[in-house]
């Protein structure tokens, strides 16, 4: 009996290991491959295909040692990633946040929401960090894609690939960027809605008998 409980509990114990680490990586690691991982793929990859048919060497370098080239790719990817989501936090408040109707109310709310350490945390604070990963989705892929065109127009002036498929990839990235930046104007005015609503809930219940702390 006591050998059946002890086994129950490393069970359970497992079960639970298992349940926080599939939590932590759909909360962590898939937000971040999203966000800066794989727009630093897309801003690099014409440059890459550039630089790899500029010096072949490199590239039979890189071919016979498949560790060096993941290792550099992983690098130059997260760094890529991280370039492309500072450019993308200059579009955001020059050219996203101006289009808001009443920007100065908008940041105001921002700041304000900014000071609220919440102690009842609503549900509504999930529904924001799922809304912000994709926000960030959104602006960084913009912004890959806009980085991502010389080398595109790059690559077709060289011949490095066919005249209608460097067209196609032109064309694609220019609509692909237009719909990003579209979506992410919008997706910036509901992240904006969604602090307001937020912000009305500061002292009332739940939220009144433990209220959230606003510093100063």
């Amino acid at each position: 009996m006591f050998g059946r409980d002890l086994t129950c509990q490393a069970r359970w114990v497992r079960w639970r290991c298992a349940m926080d680490l599939t939590s932590s990586v759909r909360t962590d690691t898939l937000p971040a491959l999203g966000t800066v991982v794989a727009p630093g793929v897309l801003a690099l990859a014409p440059y890459g295909a550039l630089f790899l048919a500029a010096h072949p060497r490199a590239a039979a370098y890189f071919a016979g040692h498949e560790a060096v080239s993941l290792s550099v790719a992983v690098m130059l990817a997260i760094g890529g990633g991280f370039l492309v989501e500072s450019l993308g936090s200059y579009v955001e408040y020059y050219l996203l946040d101006s289009r808001h109707s009443d920007r100065a109310a908008m940041r105001r709310g921002w700041w304000r929401y900014l000071r609220i350490a919440w102690k009842v945390e609503p549900t509504g604070q999930h529904y924001l960090r799922r809304i912000l990963a994709i926000f960030k989705f959104e602006l960084n892929g913009f912004v890959a894609t806009v980085a991502a065109l010389p080398g595109l127009l790059w690559m077709a002036g060289s011949g490095l690939v066919a005249t209608s498929a460097a067209a196609g990839l032109v064309l694609g990235a220019l609509a692909a960027s237009a719909s990003l930046f579209h979506a992410a104007s919008q997706t910036s005015r509901l992240l904006a809605q969604i602090r307001s609503h937020l912000l009305h809930g500061v002292g009332e219940p739940p939220f009144a008998d433990e209220p959230c702390a606003l510093t100063e």
